[in-house]
């Protein structure tokens, strides 16, 4: 099969189009139906399915085929524009971060700044 590479082509397009050459769907599909059923050969000298490889070739198959469920993260934002001096007071009793920040921002603004002479 020959590669239609043109010029105009990002490294990513140049890169698919190689993998595609290399690695078609079918030769993909075979391997990962291969993995699936890994095997791994005991101490005793006894064959066992090798659930660890077999599970990640049927989490690779299937985020493929179906999609990867969306990965939720956790985003924490402290407001430091408290409403009030209780509302500041609320947040610091319940935040060793903030307090931990605060005491930071205090110490630089009381340290005076170095001369250099």
């Amino acid at each position: 099969m020959k590669l239609e590479l043109t010029a105009t082509d990002t490294p990513g397009q140049r890169l698919a189009k190689c993998l595609e050459a290399e690695f078609p769907e079918e030769r993909i599909a075979r391997g990962l139906s291969e993995i699936a059923a890994a095997t791994v050969t005991t101490r005793a000298g006894t064959v066992e399915p090798d659930f660890k490889v077999r599970l990640a070739a049927l989490q690779t198959a299937l985020s493929y085929k179906i999609g990867r469920p969306v990965e939720r993260q956790e985003i924490l934002t402290v407001d430091a524009n408290a409403d009030s001096a209780v509302g500041m007071q609320e947040r610091l009793a319940h935040s060793p971060a903030l307090r931990a920040l605060f005491r930071k921002m205090l110490e630089a603004v009381e340290t005076p700044p170095a001369l250099d002479v």
